[in-house]
């Protein structure tokens, strides 16, 4: 499995419901797009390997470069899947509540307990 693609199953692997919509439309999207781009890149690596003869009908090359173009447009252009997928990853922080800074945490010994001094 391609490093993108494995990647991806592991984010959306956990996802068994209530799900937050905007993070299931974010996977939805990087999905599509990632298939969409590997499946041009594959078609486009044929029709290189074959040249002019897979332009013509004996291989069904043709076709398939045809079919992957309408793909990548058909439900939506990979460019507005990747402004789907920016706007929820801008929306991801500001979903999570912020705790406060934990300024004990910023001394070199701070997990030694020997190293506080109270009082």
């Amino acid at each position: 499995m391609p490093p993108d693609m494995e990647a991806l199953w592991r984010e959306a692997a956990p996802s068994t419901g209530g799900e937050d919509p905007g993070k299931v439309g974010r996977l939805l999207s990087e999905a599509k797009k990632f298939s969409t781009e590997s499946d041009w890149t594959v078609v486009n690596h044929a029709m290189q390997i074959l040249g002019c003869i897979g332009d013509a009908n004996i291989f069904p090359v043709e076709r398939l470069l045809r079919d992957v173009r309408l793909i990548t447009i058909w439900t939506g252009t990979n460019e507005s899947m990747n402004l789907v997928i920016q706007h929820e990853y801008y929306k991801e922080p500001e979903a999570k509540p912020l705790r406060g800074r934990d300024v004990e945490m910023d001394a070199a010994g701070a997990m030694f307990e020997e190293e506080k001094v109270y009082g």
